[in-house]
């Protein structure tokens, strides 16, 4: 068994929901699980943690992505280099293998244009690692868009797969609880975001 966090956090409002449960699922299960009807799930990794299945690999596995390069301030912002990111399309039962770092899944019920995908990306988490690291932990700040007004993601936490933080509308964060209150055992906290 084993524990896991998901830390809720509705955009309209001024409080998240912490969640937390035992399971013997593994965590790709749980998010899941947290699909709702008609949703598809794509899969942003940062290059950093491109280390644990090579593009190479993911073309021979048919796995279908698109490349994203940026550039990155290296060591103690000395130096800038171009890095590449990717954002993985939908495949049912594939998922990235999970090492360290914030995976971000984006559940969707649209297709995604990659030009409109990348430019909310880099309006909203222009520093992906400090971006991501504060949105999985306390959400979003007022004011924040949604790529499409249905969407939800997911963030992990960077050290541990099994911590989660979902950020959604306020109508779809009532559906996610619905789901995450029916689990038997879970704990239950809400708390004021600052």
């Amino acid at each position: 068994m084993k524990t896991i966090r998901v830390l809720l956090h509705p955009i309209e409002k001024t409080e998240s929901v912490r969640i937390d449960f035992e399971t013997e699922l593994n965590e790709t299960d749980v998010y899941e699980s947290l699909k709702l009807v008609d949703y598809k799930i794509y899969q942003f990794i940062q290059n950093d943690y491109l280390y644990k299945m090579k593009m190479n690999e993911l073309d021979s596995e048919n796995i279908k992505y698109h490349k994203f390069k940026r550039e990155k301030t290296t060591w103690f912002g000395l130096f800038k280099k171009s890095v590449t990111d990717i954002l993985i399309h939908p495949k049912s039962g594939f998922y990235y293998p999970y090492d360290f770092g914030h995976y971000f899944y984006l559940f969707t019920k649209h297709k995604i244009n990659i030009n409109d995908f990348e430019n909310w990306l880099n309006l909203h988490f222009s520093n992906p690692f400090a971006d991501f690291d504060k949105c999985w932990g306390i959400g979003v700040s007022k004011g924040f868009k949604l790529l499409n007004k249905d969407d939800y993601f997911l963030i992990t936490n960077h050290d541990l797969q099994s911590d989660i933080g979902i950020t959604a509308s306020e109508i779809v964060a009532d559906k996610l609880l619905e789901k995450l209150d029916a689990i038997e055992n879970h704990k239950k906290l809400v708390f004021e975001r600052k």
